[in-house]
């Protein structure tokens, strides 16, 4: 039996093993961190569905390595949680119904998909799942953290990535020890920061995109991330640091001699720039999303199946690099070429 198959055996019995541990326990799953995340009790089961005190496969005392371990609830064939990453879909699979729903099933998920993603980059309405044409590292592998570091650090400091890295599988990872956004620790390990950045929780999860009166279901962009927004970047500018840039950051300049002028990533646009207080006409495109401009307002956070062609497949790296080009530079962006540019500001 070679390793793959011992592997895939593996995963298997892991999902019988978890579903079994649901079952078996006749509790809700939807906690505080959403369990088996986190909220253990004093005799809590949840230990045995991912460790082993002496016949672990992993290091950790883990049945096996991430992010496999983790695909044995949120992969393609896991049925331990509706989120299926890989695929960017929510299912529901978990055998749990939570009140009230934390998804729409047949729904891309909001973060997209590691390989494939459920998605409408071409904003006409309807939803494809395609092969995924960028997306962050989740198997430990090293990639470049563009902007990390100082002002005039260079393009980015190299680090390794995996599911871990960002979110902590057993919850309560803010700064106080409370429960957070999507399991998001206060601090990405490896990405260099020391103070840590808290996203609070939501009361009640959604993991989908919402339908709103501007756009369809499985239109990513416009989505709406209430206060979790503006914490969000913040969080990811732990990794990107020189990338959070408040307004007017497109007209001053940074003093770094790569990242100089930037978007706007954190906090209002100007008035000004949709409204005429003195009357007249409004921009046509308008803006598809809520007034604050946040990272997640053109990035999706694990996979874009988003295209690129014409002067968008060309657009150089920080580094300077062409390559990857084409569809590769598509950079987790939430609509096809520029269209997350056209619309806000409908030229």
């Amino acid at each position: 039996m070679n390793r793959s198959h011992r592997r895939s055996l593996t995963i298997s019995f892991l999902a019988l093993l978890i579903t079994a541990l649901f079952l078996g326990s006749g509790a809700s799953v939807a906690r505080a961190d959403n369990g088996p995340h986190g909220d253990y009790t004093a005799t809590t089961d949840a230990c045995a569905g991912c460790h082993r005190a002496h016949t672990a496969g992993a290091p950790r005392l883990l049945l096996d390595d991430v992010p496999n371990l983790c695909y044995t609830c949120h992969g393609s064939g896991g049925n331990g949680a509706d989120t299926n990453v890989v695929d960017g879909i929510y299912l529901e699979r978990d055998l749990d119904t939570e009140d009230p729903a934390e998804g729409i099933a047949g729904r891309g998920l909001k973060g997209g998909g590691f390989v494939n993603a459920l998605m409408d980059t071409d904003w006409d309405g309807a939803a494809t799942s395609a092969p995924t044409t960028s997306s962050h590292l989740v198997d430990g592998s090293t990639g470049t953290a563009w902007g990390n570091g100082d002002i005039g650090s260079g393009p980015g400091a190299a680090i390794p990535l995996s599911c871990t890295s960002c979110h902590d599988p057993h919850g309560r990872a803010s700064t106080t020890g409370g429960p957070t956004y999507r399991l998001l620790r206060a601090i990405p390990v490896n990405s260099g920061a020391t103070t840590g950045v808290d996203v609070e929780d939501e009361v009640d999860k959604v993991y989908t995109v919402s339908d709103t009166a501007q756009k369809s279901g499985n239109q990513y962009f416009g989505e709406d991330y209430g206060t979790q927004g503006d914490q969000l970047s913040e969080w990811c500018s732990q990794c990107h640091t020189r990338y959070l840039a408040p307004g007017g950051s497109g007209s001053t300049d940074s003093g770094d001699p790569i990242f100089a002028y930037r978007h706007l990533t954190q906090g209002s646009p100007s008035c000004s720039l949709c409204h005429d207080v003195h009357g007249g006409t409004l921009p046509t495109g308008g803006p598809m999303f809520s007034h604050d401009v946040t990272c997640v307002t053109c990035h999706v956070a694990h996979g874009t199946s988003a295209s690129m062609g014409g002067y968008a497949e060309n657009v150089e790296w920080p580094d300077g690099a062409t390559d990857p080009s084409g569809n590769n530079r598509s950079s987790l962006l939430r609509v096809d070429n520029r269209g997350t540019c056209q619309l806000c500001h409908g030229k």
